[in-house]
């Protein structure tokens, strides 16, 4: 389902991008498996949601599953399919994979999927510019690495709900993807700025899914357990943007890849 050879071509391109190491690929899974994934999602009502009152200004109409006290396997119950696609992107093969295209060793999955897992934003939703947690609170394990998986057909660039990443001091915004069916994106996330700040305009009866994998090393010199969100009406209004939809196929320069 996975091309494994892209490791070995994108790798000079995932590690040399700006602002920190990440790559987009377009055409990431088997389509069909996706498609089903959404189907079964669109039907599932067991989601969480936020529940940390500090939260609601930064995390609008986000859902996710599973919950942090959730044993696992009542998400495997509950969206069989789906847990099957994010079993195959934490298996050691893949993981190899992630460790070729990245040049970080010894990486693990995290089995408790703890932020992780499949998200959802309703319409009127965002999620704030922040910077992720670095430590695993429950396993003391370091967080190294992003992969979101787009799960949205159809999509209308006039919804918004683009993932943006920033640069490290939050002056500019460097880079703007769309959510698009089937578009992975995979960063580093030490001192890595991110987020889909603007509210969805989505129409009612549409969300906004991904899949979000996260993935760990052993050696942790960096405690931060705790997200950390900025005011997007404080970050600097003077950004330049490198819109992926824009961008033509150019292996000297950050792009989507399609193959």
């Amino acid at each position: 389902m996975i091309d494994f050879t892209l490791s070995r071509k994108l790798k000079t391109n995932y590690q040399t991008s700006f602002p920190f190491p990440y790559i987009v690929i377009d055409d990431f899974f088997s389509y069909y498996r996706l498609s089903q994934c959404l189907e079964e999602l669109k039907k599932n009502n067991h989601w969480s949601t936020n529940q940390a009152e500090w939260m609601n200004e930064f995390s609008v109409k986000k859902f996710w599953l599973p919950d942090e006290e959730e044993d696992i396997s009542i998400v495997k119950s509950k969206v069989p399919i789906t847990t099957s696609v994010i079993e195959y992107l934490t298996s050691p093969k893949f993981i190899k994979y992630l460790e070729e295209l990245t040049g970080i060793k010894n990486l693990q999955k995290d089995p408790m999927l703890l932020g992780g897992g499949i998200h959802k934003i309703n319409s009127g939703g965002h999620l704030s510019i922040h910077k992720d947690y670095n430590t695993n609170h429950k396993s003391g394990k370091r967080r190294k690495l992003n992969l979101l998986l787009y799960l949205n057909k159809d999509w209308d660039k006039s919804w918004g709900g683009n993932l943006e990443l920033w640069n490290k001091n939050l002056t500019h915004k460097i880079v703007e993807v769309e959510p698009i069916f089937n578009r992975a994106v995979i960063f580093n996330i030490d001192d890595a700025p991110h987020g889909h700040p603007h509210p969805l305009n989505c129409p009612e009866d549409r969300s906004r899914y991904s899949l979000a994998l996260y993935y760990f090393i052993d050696e942790n010199d960096d405690k931060k357990t705790q997200v950390e969100f900025f005011d997007h009406n404080l970050l600097s209004e003077k950004h330049y943007e490198i819109n992926i939809e824009d961008i033509t196929l150019d292996k000297s320069k950050n792009t989507t890849f399609k193959y």
